[in-house]
């Protein structure tokens, strides 16, 4: 292991032509440097530099003694990089916790993405509309849509979940379109339990802040029961737009009052800060940010 230093040391004086820029390549003192080599010649009974006090050459004995330490210490290093490149393997169980219908649609296929990615790993997801205790139940990244409180968790922020003012052409047929924000006031609401404040939509417009108290007969904590009751003409709601965008593409559902804009969600992961050095939790975070960027 000593004579495996020296070499190394021996290599970097050769490459950078000086004891001086290899110790501070090495980040070593020049003193050290010079030891490491006079140590070398001496265990090999042989002169490897030619040194004066205006260049350093290699002897010829030195020569070819260089060229097998050059492989050497490169097989050495190919090694190391090895180990590296296995530690950096997500590996063992991956833990995830979301909201169900944002989980089955969004979460779901790019788990699986990422578990073809590295074959050593496994997954567990779990779909549930409440938020979980990540400690009790051994959660690993949780996925959260809406708003955030203050935590002792780590937040990264995947994106803005704009919510778009919906409801289905057979509704407003029956119940006329609304022009304005007051109008919704005597309409009927689909309530989204989950909502900081169920009862009461802001909108925003040319900075400038409106705000009306909803009713509504049916009330749910599930943004895909609220999306059927939206389709099946049953009210007019608030939703996401990775909720809605397809139902409005397809004229299924109308955006009501595009020029307003509601208070939107956020899509957070979040994860316990002494873990976030896991390589599985690193990576698939990682993972997430590079999916929901495009």
């Amino acid at each position: 292991m000593d004579n495996l230093k020296h070499m190394v040391v021996f290599c970097h004086v050769v490459e950078a032509g000086s004891f001086t820029g290899a110790a501070r390549r090495l980040g070593i003192a020049k003193s050290a440097i010079s030891k490491h080599i006079s140590v070398l010649e001496d265990s090999l009974g042989a002169r490897l530099l030619n040194r004066t006090t205006r260049q350093l050459s290699l002897t010829d004995v030195g020569e070819q003694y260089y060229q097998s330490c050059r492989k050497m210490v490169a097989a050495v290093d190919e090694a190391k990089q090895c180990v590296t490149s296995l530690q950096e393997q997500p590996r063992g169980t991956l833990k995830v916790s979301c909201p169900a219908s944002f989980g089955i649609s969004h979460i779901t296929p790019l788990l699986h993405e990422f578990l073809q990615m590295y074959p050593s790993l496994n997954a567990e997801l779990l779909l549930d509309d409440t938020s979980l205790d990540m400690t009790e139940h051994g959660i690993d990244v949780a996925i959260r849509v809406g708003w955030l409180h203050d935590s002792s968790l780590h937040v990264k922020k995947l994106r803005d979940a704009p919510r778009l003012l919906c409801a289905s052409p057979i509704y407003l047929e029956r119940m006329g379109v609304p022009k304005e924000p007051k109008d919704l006031a005597a309409h009927e609401w689909i309530i989204f339990s989950l909502l900081p404040t169920p009862y009461k939509v802001t909108f925003m417009r040319k900075n400038k802040e409106t705000s009306i108290q909803i009713k509504g007969r049916m009330k749910t904590n599930n943004d895909r029961a609220v999306r059927t009751l939206l389709l099946e003409g049953a009210g007019i709601a608030a939703l996401s737009n990775f909720v809605v965008a397809d139902d409005i593409a397809s004229g299924d559902l109308v955006h009501l009052l595009p020029e307003y804009h509601i208070a939107q969600a956020g899509i957070y992961a979040m994860y316990h800060k002494q873990r976030q050095q896991q390589v599985k939790i690193r990576k698939f975070i990682d993972f997430l940010t590079e999916k929901f960027r495009g």
